[in-house]
């Protein structure tokens, strides 16, 4: 192959592969969702941030120094949920109420759920499902 074949060819494998990321890069789309208080945490604000394999959560004004899960929900047609990330999907706030809950995902709950929560554990147990208490939501 001659210099100038090889130079075309070269370039080509160039702009094949900067299209390919390219398209890869506009793939993984950022979402980001604010979360608004439920009555029995009126001073309560988050957002949750999240692609295609992670999420981060940050919330202000919750109970300091307490337990809280992050959740995927669906209201309908039946109530159901999922752990938002990976287990135990839980966090703990500072002394002002707040917190950063991290996580990554399987993969993204757009199109899959109908909105994020957050909900206290009074008791401080994140596996104690019967008295928890919601706190943060958002549509997805």
């Amino acid at each position: 192959m001659n210099r100038k074949k090889r130079i075309t060819f070269m370039a080509i494998a160039l702009l094949a592969l900067a299209v390919t990321i390219n398209a890869w890069a506009s793939e993984m789309k950022q979402y980001s969702r604010d979360l608004e208080p439920t009555k029995s945490h009126p001073g309560a604000s988050g957002t949750a941030v999240f692609d295609e394999s992670n999420i981060v959560i940050y919330t202000h004004g919750l109970r300091p120094n307490s337990v809280y899960t992050a959740w995927f929900v669906n209201m309908k047609p039946e109530k159901h949920e999922t752990g938002a990330g990976m287990p135990p999907y839980m966090f703990k706030t500072d002394n002002d109420g707040k917190a950063i809950y991290t996580s990554a995902m399987k993969e993204s709950p757009i199109g899959k759920w109908q909105m994020v929560m957050i909900v206290l554990h009074p008791t401080g147990d994140p596996k104690d499902m019967k008295n928890m208490v919601g706190a943060l939501k958002g549509s997805l």
